[in-house]
């Protein structure tokens, strides 16, 4: 009795938690940790499920902020795509923040090279 009872906390657990699992950065372009011989035009990002970013940042390692016309989102959607100015040869990160549909705020980030 007492394995079963054991058994049965045990799926219980492994099931609410796929429930309960948030949305993630599923994909990005450029991909983290790219390496590239031209800037890339285009900054695109793929998530699990449908979210709303709230907050979007591309910086070099220095710090210095990329201006590419960001605006919080008010639509849902999976994947997001940005026109990028030219990028001078660097190393840069993206930090987002973004809401799933159920309000939790969550965030990510990812970095690549540009030769």
């Amino acid at each position: 009795m007492k394995k079963l009872i054991k058994f049965l906390t045990v799926i219980s657990v492994v099931f609410s938690s796929a429930v309960f699992a948030h949305v993630h950065l599923e994909k990005s372009v450029p991909a983290d940790n790219a390496m590239l011989m031209n800037p890339p035009e285009e900054l695109t990002l793929m998530f699990t499920k449908e979210v709303r970013v709230v907050k979007i940042t591309l910086k070099n390692k220095q710090g210095k902020k990329v201006n590419f016309g960001f605006k919080p989102t008010k639509e849902a959607s999976a994947e997001f795509t940005w026109k990028l100015p030219e990028l001078a040869p660097a190393n840069y990160i993206v930090d987002v923040t973004f809401l799933g549909k159920d309000g939790h705020k969550m965030k990510d980030s990812f970095g690549f090279m540009v030769h």
